[in-house]
């Protein structure tokens, strides 16, 4: 794909993403010969399911363009709530290093002064 933006447009980042990729497709073939030597009768077998069972996929309703669904609206919230969660974790632990920082400097501080710090 990224060669072919770069004929499209012109733009050298993709051709060097496209050469990128190429080179990632070759490794991983040389890769996939490799485990299917280790593996020997199980690395086939897995190879045989994968392209021989039927392959189905399908978009959910805001991918697929029905973005007012009540699935719609439970991805969103299920987001939202994910952010929350994740952004309440990172505050906890920036707060946390906040509190020993300032009383490192203030123990420092202390010392500095002579006084005999408190804990």
């Amino acid at each position: 794909m990224g060669v072919q933006e770069y004929r499209a447009h012109g733009e050298v980042g993709s051709l060097v993403i496209g050469i990128v990729f190429f080179a990632m497709g070759i490794g991983l073939f040389f890769y996939g010969r490799r485990m299917l030597k280790k593996t020997k009768d199980i690395g086939y077998l897995a190879l045989a399911c994968i392209f021989f069972l039927e392959q189905n996929a399908s978009a959910c309703a805001a991918c697929f363009g029905e973005s007012d669904s009540p699935m719609a609206d439970g991805m969103n919230a299920g987001i939202f709530t994910l952010l929350i969660v994740v952004g309440g974790t990172l505050a906890g632990i920036a707060g946390f290093f906040i509190y020993i920082i300032r009383r490192g400097a203030r123990m420092s501080s202390l010392e500095l002064e002579g006084e005999s710090p408190t804990i």
